[in-house]
């Protein structure tokens, strides 16, 4: 079944309600559909009637004599749900809403545009906007826009969807100027009804789209943005965003350390690793990398090769793919001998491969085809002389090299392009050139298509991943444990492994659970009222003998004891373990996208240098093997200073099963920490825990 969002951008007739002369928007709505090719109708309606931009208007949506699938609503904001009852007249299902002045404004606002949302339900009508400059659908086509716009070449490739309508007409122009094709723009404004989810949800299934590139300000469907990551991954259709926004989330558990570690750019970085969405920086880089990825789909495995007319340009090509982690393998001997037999005398065969100025066009073609046919490449690309913009930059040297290279990469096995040294745009000419040859050709610059090129590496590799375990419902937790001891028995009962513990009452207690435990032991306050346990003298280490014990209950009991207010369940004894690598794992609640995962190296990597990875609940024991592998520290876990290498299996499954504890306890649970989570070779243990309920309002952290 055709879903709204796609209803609305296909429409067969379209009435513009609020069509007048006097308006611009009006009359760039009304130029755009007629000179767009829109094949269907399209009415116009004025309260006065009379002859609107050539043509009769009627009084109404009900005076038209025949339905209408789309209404560009242009009316002012008070006149809104007036139009909609009168569109709902003539049999509209979909409606663009121009006007703003709504929830942009505030509460009020808000007030005004649920109005409309709830006419516009009533009436069974789906809204674009509002403040929404509309959409352009350049495959049927049908051009809903109401400022002047560059169309593109070609009506498929890339689909542009953009909260700010500024920004849609931005990349849309960027598009023409760099001769990337589209195939829908979609300024979705305030999201009242259907939302940039929406949109791209039905565009994951359109033929004409192979890459959506989106530009949010917000993500207010963060159910329905995991549905369009996961269905493109399925379909292998890459989605690109560009997310503004870097503030902290405003809720944090103050006690626990994952509330200062996760904030709401962390998490979505997090969501689009962990669902293979690609995150860029930039307009530019958007607009980039959704082309490329529409041009190459999905790479095979495998590094890239450059080939050049300048050795500069080729250094520079082979620094830059470094930095964002593309290989750049090194040809075969096979393949060097048969290109240094290729290219002229004084060049050197290797990867990246510098043509020299001496290159005939022969010889161009030969090394294209060589090099495009080794295994170990993925993508080539051909960082060369920009395509002439005018007349007087042709010369018939430069044609027929860049006719060569145009026909060993339309030729290649693997995606190759030609890209300008800088960013340009294309002229007619140049437009023409491209097209008559069949260049694949990047106007965007080396910098961006590199930079373009390493996430789409990157998102390949993601794509051999299984998909994320699906989000179900589970039966939750009711008990809610304040102390490390019930925090820890949680974690047991989820298949986590935890240090063995005692809860002592008395000496005599602690002195027999320290008998029953090799080596020495720690012992610590358990109350639910003290977790800075070391600062009130609550914590006692590498304690040996019966005596040293007894000493050391009744000191930690007493520094307990001294706390006003604290409810004292007794003195955790446990083994003291030797030194091994400490883990971070951490659980919070994310307003927006739930329960969030944490794990980072202890110490200094996560008090100071902050160094996590974050994954949304739930994850597998193999996704929290890539979440090691991505800390800075990663190094670390391979063992150093006496420690033994960590047994990445054994602390992926204990994570995981952290992570699993955590979800059980529901809303409720406003974080976990475990802290640290000791790893010796394959020995794993939850040293300490610490559960924050959004009931509880503590003001210290755990030791």
């Amino acid at each position: 079944m055709t879903s709204p969002a796609a209803r609305l951008l296909a429409p067969r007739s379209v009435v513009v309600i609020g069509a007048s002369d006097r308006s611009r928007w009006s009359q760039g709505a009304v130029d755009n559909l007629r000179g767009g090719g829109f094949a269907g109708p399209t009415h116009l309606v004025n309260p006065r009637g009379g002859i609107v931009h050539g043509q009769t208007a009627a009084t109404s949506c009900a005076g038209l004599g025949e339905p209408a699938d789309l209404g560009i609503i242009l009316v002012p904001g008070h006149a809104t749900v007036s139009a909609i009852e009168d569109l709902a007249a003539c049999g509209s299902r979909s409606a663009v809403i121009l006007t703003s002045g709504f929830a942009e404004l505030g509460v009020d606002g808000k007030a005004a545009q649920d109005a409309v949302t709830a006419a516009a339900r009533a009436h069974g009508i789906r809204l674009l906007g509002p403040n929404s400059l509309g959409f352009l659908n350049f495959v049927t086509p049908a051009l809903v826009w109401t400022t002047p716009i560059q169309r593109p070449s070609r009506p498929d490739g890339v689909a542009i969807i953009s909260q700010s309508g500024a920004t849609a007409f931005f990349l849309t122009n960027l598009a023409a100027q760099w001769d990337v094709g589209l195939s829908y723009v979609v300024a979705t404004g305030n999201e009242a009804d259907l939302g940039s989810t929406d949109f791209a949800r039905a565009l994951v299934d359109d033929p004409a789209t192979r890459a959506i590139a989106l530009f949010i300000e917000t993500v207010r469907d963060p159910t329905g943005f995991l549905a369009v990551a996961t269905a493109a991954s399925a379909a292998g259709k890459p989605v690109v965003v560009l997310k503004t926004g870097k503030s902290e989330v405003s809720a944090k558990a103050a006690l626990a350390h994952t509330g200062a570690l996760v904030g709401n750019d962390r998490v979505f970085d997090a969501v689009c690793r962990q669902y293979g969405v690609i995150r860029t920086r930039s307009i530019e880089e958007l607009l980039a990398t959704a082309d490329l990825a529409s041009r190459t789909g999905r790479l095979r495995p495998g590094g890239l090769a450059v080939i050049s007319n300048s050795g500069g340009i080729c250094e520079i090509a082979a620094d830059s793919a470094e930095s964002y982690g593309i290989a750049m393998p090194q040809l075969t001997d096979s393949a060097a001998r048969a290109v240094q037999q290729t290219i002229p005398g004084f060049a050197t065969a290797h990867n990246p491969l510098d043509l020299t100025g001496g290159i005939t066009p022969e010889q161009c073609r030969a090394v294209v085809d060589i090099m495009a046919a080794q295994p170990e490449f993925a993508a080539l690309l051909c960082p060369y002389y920009e395509v002439p913009t005018q007349e007087t930059d042709r010369s018939e040297r430069l044609t027929a090299l860049h006719d060569a290279l145009a026909n060993g990469l339309r030729a290649a096995p693997i995606p190759g392009f030609v890209v300008s040294y800088t960013a340009t745009y294309l002229s007619a000419l140049s437009r023409r050139l491209v097209a008559e040859t069949g260049m694949p050709y990047l106007a965007c610059g080396l910098d961006r298509a590199i930079t373009a090129l390493g996430h789409v590496f990157a998102w390949s590799a993601a794509l051999d991943h299984k998909q994320p375990p699906r989000r179900q419902p589970i039966a939750l937790e009711m008990a809610r444990p304040r102390s490390e001891s019930g925090a820890l028995a949680l974690l047991a009962r989820y298949g986590a492994p935890t240090v063995p513990s005692v809860l002592a009452t008395t000496a005599d207690a602690a002195v027999a659970a320290a008998g029953s435990m090799e080596g020495p032991v720690v012992l610590k306050i358990a109350s639910p009222d003290i977790a800075h346990k070391s600062d009130i003298g609550g914590v006692a280490l590498r304690v040996s003998g019966e005596a040293a014990v007894r000493e050391a209950f009744e000191r930690v009991h007493q520094a307990g004891l001294s706390v006003a207010g604290a409810s004292i369940e007794g003195v955790l004894v446990a083994p003291m373990r030797p030194p091994g690598l400490e883990l971070f794992v951490g659980v919070s609640r994310d307003a927006q996208w739930g329960a969030v995962l944490a794990v980072g190296l202890g110490g200094i990597f996560v008090e100071v240098l902050q160094d996590v990875s974050l994954r949304l609940l739930p994850v597998d024991a193999d996704e929290v093997r890539r979440m090691l592998s991505e800390l800075r520290g990663a190094a670390l876990l391979a063992g150093s200073r006496g420690t033994k290498p960590a047994d990445r299996d054994a602390t992926a499954r204990a994570v995981a099963a952290i992570g699993t504890a955590a979800l059980t306890c529901g809303p409720a649970l406003a974080a976990l920490d475990v802290n640290p989570l000791w790893v010796d070779g394959s020995h794993v243990e939850a040293l300490d825990a610490l559960c924050i309920w959004n009931e509880e309002t503590p003001s210290c952290a755990p030791t």
